[in-house]
Order: C-alpha cells, then structure tokens, then sequence
C-alpha cells in the first residue's frame, strides 16, 4: 500500500495484493482497505515505486541489484553495432538491441519489428540501458522511456517466447522489483514534446526522470511473491 503500481491495465494503483505467488488485485488504498483484514502481511511501500523486473537476454545471471529478475543467454539474436547491410536484412526479424550508435529503435519498432533491449558491457543497472536508448543513441532512434522499458521487460519476454510476462496485472506471476524513488515523469525523447506530464487526465503511468544522476535504488526483489 501507499506506493506507485507500474501498470497500464490500472495506472492509479497505489496497492497490489498477492495470493501465494500470483497477483490478485491491483488497486488504490482505498479499494486495499477491503483487503487488509484478510491477508497475513500488510507493506508500507512508503512511496516505493514497483515495477516488472528487468530482463537480460545476454546474461543467464544477471545482477539482481540493477532490477533483472531473470537472464538468459544464447537464445536471441542480439545486434550491436551492426552495418546497414546486418540491419537490413533483419529489418522484420525478433532483434535484442544494444542501444549504442549505430542502432535502430524507433525505426524497427515504429513498423512493428519484435525489439527488445540489451545493456551494454558494463551497464548493472537496467534504468542505465534505459537512459542510453532514452537521451544517448541517434536522436532518429531514440524512443520514449515507457517503450524503452516495455523493450527490456515484455518485449524481452516476448522474444522468450513468454508474451505474458513482464507485465503487473492480475493473475500475473507475483515477480517485481521495488524502488526507492524520489519522482515520476512522462518522459519522452523529443526536445519539442515536455518532458513532464502532472496531468492525470493521461492516465499514463510515470517512471523516474533518466536523465538524473540518481537513477532509483533497488530496495527488494520480489520473486513469485516472497
């Protein structure tokens, strides 16, 4: 209770309630409040921000402190820098994309291309991989936080072969990270377009701001509920 739910099906969530290891509702305090005198554990997320956890496609063990939940290795294609020619000839193929220059985002995912994310060598944390994708590669190819983090959870999952992963909505696997957050934005990567929407009319749930310093800290991982 009394944190901020990164869901689409519900984008007012302060509230998430598990059963066992699956996601049984999603809702405000106030719709929590029916709940509370049933379950065994009531958390003060205190603001926390909870999230689908991150997936590495190029690493089976990724590090749990920078938000990955699951790894794998060797069972995607993975393009890094690749000529036109490398990138043309998988225009309409299943691509895991490092977000380095020369890449292509928001071209392969603007025609439908199955995209996800990859983090460069080096990069821990998955909201690092997001901020390169977000304000670091080609401006041409940048895409909007909220599509760079579909790209490194459902998309990814999707290349897996899981298409029902990597989203918080009931009867959804209880698996997500909880972060220690100080704002949420709509971010976009069109300097024409405002970074930040307060308006809640576009029921568009917020992530923290990338282009700060202080990228949020993981506070737990939860996996299948616990």
């Amino acid at each position: 209770m009394s944190g901020h739910i990164y869901s689409a099906a519900e984008p007012f969530a302060s509230a998430v309630l598990v059963e066992d290891s699956t996601i049984a509702w999603i809702g405000t305090d106030a719709g929590a409040d029916v709940h509370v005198g049933d379950v065994d554990t009531v958390v003060d997320l205190a603001g926390d921000l909870i999230t689908p956890g991150f997936v590495h496609l190029d690493d089976a063990s990724p590090s749990q402190a920078g938000g990955f939940s699951h790894g794998d290795s060797g069972s995607v294609t993975i393009a890094d820098q690749w000529d036109d020619q490398a990138w043309n000839e998988a225009a309409e193929a299943a691509l895991a994309v490092v977000p380095r220059d020369p890449c292509r985002l928001r071209s392969r995912i603007a025609t439908g291309a199955p995209t996800a994310l990859v983090p460069l060598p080096g990069q821990v944390s998955g909201w690092q991989t997001l901020r390169s994708a977000v304000h670091e590669v080609h401006p041409d190819e940048r895409i909007s936080a909220r599509a760079a983090f579909s790209a490194l959870t459902r998309g990814a999952w999707r290349l897996l072969g899981h298409p029902d992963r990597g989203v918080l909505v009931v009867g959804a696997e209880a698996t997500f990270a909880q972060w220690q957050v100080a704002d949420l934005v709509v971010e976009t990567p069109d300097e024409r377009i405002s970074n930040w929407s307060t308006d809640p009319r576009a029921a568009t749930p917020g992530l923290p701001p990338l282009d700060s310093d202080h990228l949020p800290t993981l506070r737990r991982l939860w996996r299948s509920g616990l």
